[in-house]
């Protein structure tokens, strides 16, 4: 039995959402890598000061001198991160370029599996050809990168959501 999977209204309202999104990324990318950098330093900050407040609390143990030790070298790099974003920013685009590199190869891969499917299989060699384009981009640029990303995950998301409109106007039910 094949079972043909269709759209319904619940999946219209995500794929207006995810046109929302996308939207909003495009127009305020050239922000959102320092913020996101930012709010990382800050949460390294939280956790190393944690991690100080765990080795204080276990004093006496052989375990209290490394906590303080590791809690206070995670201080000094994300107070270091936190007034120096594009350094931040940086490291986070090669090991960014390195995952979307990997996601580009696996669509490619997955891609053979939705051969029946055009409108899916073409969408899947579309977007692994560029995932692996961006991810190198994103390893050899972590700066520019990092806001072509941006872009990228925006304009990813607008396609997706016109795509699930167009299939939700297009099917109603499941077709055994």
């Amino acid at each position: 039995m094949n079972m043909i999977w269709v759209s319904t209204g619940m999946s219209r309202q995500a794929a207006v959402v995810a046109i929302l999104i996308g939207l909003i990324m495009l127009i305020f990318s050239p922000f959102i890598p320092n913020v996101i950098g930012v709010f990382l330093a800050a949460i390294i900050f939280l956790i190393s000061l944690i991690i100080v407040g765990i080795g204080y609390s276990v004093r006496g143990s052989g375990f209290s001198v490394p906590f303080i030790i590791l809690g206070i070298i995670g201080g000094a790099v994300s107070l270091f991160a936190l007034f120096n974003p594009d350094m931040t920013v940086s490291l986070m685009g090669i090991l960014l370029g390195v995952v979307v590199l990997m996601m580009g190869i696996m669509q490619l891969g997955f891609s053979s599996g939705f051969i029946q499917d055009r409108l899916s299989w073409l969408f899947l060699i579309i977007g692994g050809v560029l995932s692996i384009v961006v991810g190198f981009y994103l390893i050899l640029y972590p700066q520019d990168g990092m806001k072509l990303l941006i872009v990228f995950i925006g304009c990813y998301l607008i396609v997706y959501g016109v795509i699930g409109v167009i299939r939700g106007r297009s099917s109603q039910t499941y077709i055994y």
